[in-house]
């Protein structure tokens, strides 16, 4: 990748960054805020699952219909330009309003505008990057994301607690939408990508392999969010430690998957994705288990920084992967080099729609399977950790029955 390629993919990386801000904001403040207003966990509950139901429903229907929306501009772009503004006036809203009604109703908005984007920008990294460049163009894109995050749980914070409210939802806010506008504003679409779309090839996109895929990926989300969503009260009554702790150790967990970025984008180019995927899977079930028996909160930042690093390794390699086994199914199909890559190019919004579906679902299941499991332990929140164990061992084999011709190494499928 040269150097215009290089700086073209860290903008189209702002997107992504801006998106986490969102994303890592709702997390900290909404369930909190919300409380303030209402005593009722249960609509509390109900709002904050409303996100699930919106991605369930949008994030494969805004990719289906990108691929399908050939606009003067691009086919991705047009999403960017409503989604981000949209996601950035309801979240100002959300902490101007002192009534129940509006706060409700801005963060379901929130949610809507939220997850309209995730597909169409997504799909935006194959349509534009060289297929031997995938690797390197997700550790970028996989380092901004996760930059986005600790912005959210730690500088954001940070501001709030120490300078001012509404400051912090004023940064928040404007890293979001400025993030998003840049890449809309910046992130060129390439002409050959806007062409109306090549029918009859959906089919492509349910082929064994990335059934596979999909159901794996849902299986790493439901392992991550199983740890996640029961995170602090782990570490305020199995460890006796404090909020911020908690907050420090997501930052420490953060770190590094930033960390690891860069390094395993370039892995992905040299080595079958395959492996590289089912190594970090079984990095993160080991760093799940030694949740079971940890006893001080020094401890749990070591977990996290492991599994940190097992988190990064597995979003840099399972992105591109998704996008390589669609184009090596058609090529494999017996069609030509040209008609697969042109096919591919048309076909990548449904692909990260699909994608995201079942990482929606696993999201969906996760709080309340871990907490069934977590009730059926008396109490004992140790217990989520074996929701997450067995859900990454069992993506773990399904990674390893994608099979090798069909998750060959980058030298190989690109035919060097």
């Amino acid at each position: 990748m040269d150097k215009r390629e290089r700086r073209s993919v860290w903008v189209l990386g702002l997107a992504g960054l801006g998106r986490n801000v969102g994303w890592g904001m709702n997390k900290v403040f909404t369930a909190a805020m919300l409380g303030t207003l209402t005593p009722s966990t249960q609509l509390i509950g109900s709002v904050l699952g409303a996100e699930g139901l919106f991605g369930v429903v949008l994030n494969p229907l805004s990719g289906w219909l990108s691929d399908r929306t050939p606009t003067r501009i691009g086919r991705r772009r047009p999403y960017l330009f409503v989604a981000f503004p949209g996601a950035a006036i309801m979240l100002m809203l959300f902490y101007l309003t002192k009534s129940l009604t509006l706060a409700v109703l801005a963060t379901l908005l929130f949610y809507f505008f939220q997850q309209l984007s995730p597909t169409p920008y997504q799909a935006m990294m194959p349509d534009r990057v060289a297929e031997k460049d995938y690797g390197e163009a997700s550790g970028i894109l996989n380092l901004l994301w996760t930059l986005g995050n600790l912005i959210a749980f730690l500088v954001v914070p940070l501001v709030y607690e120490m300078i001012s409210h509404v400051l912090g939802f004023v940064l928040g806010a404007a890293i979001l939408l400025a993030g998003g506008l840049w890449t809309a504003f910046a992130a060129k679409e390439r002409p050959e990508t806007i062409r109306r779309p090549v029918r009859h090839s959906a089919a492509a996109l349910r082929s064994p392999a990335l059934l596979k895929y999909y159901v794996a990926q849902g299986l790493w989300w439901l392992s991550f969010e199983a740890i996640a969503s029961f995170f602090t009260p782990y570490m305020e009554h199995a460890l006796h430690g404090s909020l911020l702790d908690s907050a420090l150790g997501m930052s420490i967990f953060t770190v590094a998957g930033i960390f690891v970025s860069l390094w395993f984008g370039r892995l992905y180019e040299r080595h079958d994705a395959r492996l590289l995927l089912g190594a970090t899977l079984v990095l993160f079930a080991i760093a799940a288990s030694t949740g079971l028996w940890l006893t001080t909160v020094t401890e749990a930042f070591v977990l996290l920084f492991v599994a940190g690093l097992a988190w990064g390794g597995i979003q840099v390699t399972s992105y591109p992967l998704a996008a390589d086994m669609l184009r090596q199914h058609l090529r494999q199909s017996g069609i030509g080099e040209a008609d697969a890559q042109e096919r591919a190019a048309h076909l990548h919004g449904a692909l990260y729609g699909n994608a995201n579906l079942v990482q929606s679902l696993g999201l969906m299941v996760a709080a309340p399977l871990a907490g069934q499991v977590i009730a059926v332990s008396h109490g004992a929140y140790q217990a989520m950790f074996l929701v997450s164990i067995g859900s990454s061992l069992v993506a773990f084999l399904l990674v390893l029955w994608f099979g090798k011709t069909e998750v060959a190494a980058k030298a190989v499928s690109s035919g060097t």
